[in-house]
């Protein structure tokens, strides 16, 4: 057992037990769920592992008491346990000092549980656990962008104006149900996780169902190369769309299997909103190329966020692995930037090429070649860049 300090649930065995209680009590009655959670806890450890023992116990016996549905069977075993020095072998060979911290904690547990509790509350549980729509699905919904913000302007995203946005309200998109994206589980209660519905969506704003046709619609594809992603998996937004079912089809292969992009139905604040989200993908804007109209400093974030793309952010990595890829993403910047610099002291001029938001940037100094740094892996939208800006010599 892991314990980082003397509190009751100052320990890795409470704490990957405490969901566990969470899930049982939601799913069970009180008798139930204590049955439950001592065969799960009994094919780990058992009373023979006094430290793994007293933790769980005594984590079990406070979290009921704070939902009030501790037990008397449970108080009592509970105190017999601290008055016993139950499971203070470890803390008397850390020391002096902390063995009379534990104690501290435990005699104010003992009166803690054996205190009048609250009236039984409501165990909640945090997850989507509704399994929505079936595989193959196409749903089509309502935007809602009357009274929002239009969330993606920026020197990166051209987006729309509000009066754009809002003259969306009430549209149609379409989204085709791929699976449903399972984690959190619960050892005890498979049926309590968290699931995420995974969608693809397509091109394409209707102004009725009726004006969809499933067939040959074309799906937006992420700049990272996956056109899936993820929506909480639960029907209260989708009927507040005014959803509809309007077709089913053998979905696709995944091309990868870790979903990474999300969007988000249930958030509406001042800096994202779905329908934001959506729109600056699927919204038809017409291609554009000219001169790079935005701040030096864009093109330096650019450079920063390819190089991320080429060789990731380094997640996972410890010590001298993460040290080593730290240097190289450091490196690879600072050699793109000083050659940018460069070119600019050559008297570079800036072109770009964009849609919804900038797809490209090219670097081009009078005579040479155009250098380019691309968000897009679209190489149509590089070869269009390039082509342009060698034309403007």
């Amino acid at each position: 057992m892991g314990a980082w300090g003397a509190g009751i649930t100052s320990n890795d065995t409470a704490q990957d037990l405490l969901n566990e209680y969470k899930a049982a009590f939601f799913y069970y009655d009180v008798a139930t769920a204590v049955k439950k959670i001592d065969e799960y806890v009994r094919t780990m450890f058992d009373e023979t592992d006094e430290e793994e023992f007293a933790a769980y116990y005594y984590s079990l016996a406070d979290f009921m008491w704070k939902k009030g549905i501790l037990t008397d069977e449970i108080r009592d075993r509970a105190v017999k346990m601290v008055d016993s020095d139950f499971g203070m072998n470890l803390w008397k060979e850390e020391g002096a000092f902390a063995e009379k911290e534990r104690r501290k904690v435990l005699a104010k547990f003992r009166d803690t549980i054996t205190s009048p509790q609250c009236a039984p509350k409501k165990i909640k549980i945090d997850y989507y656990m509704d399994d929505i729509f079936e595989d193959g699905e196409y749903v089509c919904f309502q935007l809602k962008t009357e009274g929002k913000p239009y969330t993606f302007r920026s020197d990166m995203h051209k987006g729309l104006t509000d009066e754009e946005f809002h003259a969306l309200d009430g549209k149609y998109v379409v989204f085709q149900k791929i699976k449903s994206h399972v984690s959190c589980v619960s050892a005890i209660v498979p049926e309590v996780c968290d699931r995420w519905a995974v969608f693809r969506m397509f091109y394409g704003i209707f102004d009725s169902p009726d004006d969809i046709k499933t067939e040959g619609l074309e799906q937006y594809v992420f700049d990272s190369g996956n056109p899936f992603f993820s929506v909480e998996s639960t029907m209260f937004h989708f009927k507040k769309r005014a959803y509809k079912v309007i077709g089913k089809a053998v979905p696709p292969e995944e091309t990868k299997t870790n979903v990474v992009q999300g969007i988000y139905l249930g958030i509406n604040r001042p800096h994202y909103n779905a329908d934001s989200d959506i729109l600056s993908k699927i919204y038809p804007f017409e291609l554009g190329l000219g001169p790079f109209e935005g701040k030096p400093d864009t093109l330096y974030n650019y450079v920063r966020s390819q190089v991320t793309r080429e060789i990731g952010y380094g997640h996972g990595l410890r010590g001298d692995k993460y040290k080593t890829y730290l240097e190289k993403y450091n490196k690879m910047i600072n050699e793109r930037r000083d050659k940018i610099d460069s070119m600019l002291a050559m008297g570079a001029k800036l072109y770009e090429i964009h849609e919804d938001r900038l797809l490209g940037i090219a670097v081009k100094v009078p005579g040479r070649k155009a250098e380019l740094y691309m968000m897009t892996k679209d190489p149509q939208m590089a070869k269009m860049l390039k082509e342009y800006a060698e034309k403007q010599d």
